[in-house]
């Protein structure tokens, strides 16, 4: 079966995500996720990427990309390879590192944006981790220097969006103002659902999830709608409000 062509973004950033090939893990030890962070040093320039922001966990890495001349699949494959061969040197593997097709999300706007930052920085809090202040391997600590002090993320993106650390502390302890996870067509995770499915249900109809039986039929619906256009199941979005199966199916 052909692949998918890639969407374009109107913004020109990408959420990417790397992930270990069959689940595997990435990392050994902190030597193998520095030598990574060297590699995405050096690779990006070349292909005239800007790093905004970085997250590395065990089996994946996510990666908010400035890609003007839509060169991330070379700079994504020259990345695998060289750290593959690295990997594989040293721990006597062999095959594939990562996964041969990277994932990769288009931003549609500076809010969306915004969210991203959020999400990469809050990937290791929600997966239990650490808390996101606490997590060494996420460009995080980087937000709170000056730009010239930032060993990884590049350009004046940071800067634009938040003229100071502090700004960007508030933004970090605000809720978020609309849902964001990295792609619509995905399932929703569980442990995603009930932060997720909140913002959806707040965005469009302005209330929690389990005040939608309270509400008008319509606004009701609207939300119902809106909850399965972003992926939540018929079972998913029972648990998060409450309705009944008949309501979720007959939303119109």
């Amino acid at each position: 079966m052909p692949r998918k062509p890639r969407s374009k973004s109107p913004t020109g950033f990408f959420h990417v995500t790397l992930r270990g090939n069959g689940g595997q893990l990435l990392f050994d030890g902190d030597e193998d996720r520095i030598a990574l962070l060297q590699i995405l040093d050096a690779i990006l320039p070349k292909h005239n990427i800007e790093l905004i922001a970085w997250c590395l966990m065990g089996n994946h890495i996510h990666l908010l990309v400035d890609d003007p001349d839509d060169r991330k699949s070379d700079a994504m494959h020259a990345i695998a390879v060289s750290y593959a061969g690295r990997y594989n040197a040293r721990a006597g593997h062999i095959g594939h590192v990562f996964q041969e097709r990277f994932w990769d999300s288009p931003i549609k706007s500076e809010e969306y944006l915004l969210e991203a930052i959020r999400y990469i920085h809050l990937n290791p809090q929600k997966a239990g981790l650490a808390t996101y202040d606490d997590y060494p391997w996420s460009s995080h600590r980087e937000y709170l220097m000056g730009a010239r002090s930032r060993p990884h993320v590049t350009g004046d993106v940071v800067d634009a969006l938040f003229p100071t650390p502090r700004s960007y502390l508030k933004f970090m302890k605000s809720v978020p103002t609309l849902p964001y996870r990295p792609s619509a067509t995905a399932k929703v995770r569980e442990e995603d659902l009930s932060e997720f499915g909140a913002a959806v249900v707040q965005n469009v109809a302005g209330c929690a999830p389990t005040e939608l039986k309270s509400i008008s039929k319509a606004l009701r619906n609207e939300a119902i709608l809106a909850l399965r256009k972003e992926g939540l199941t018929i079972k998913q979005v029972q648990l998060l409000t409450g309705l009944g199966t008949w309501i979720i199916k007959n939303a119109a």
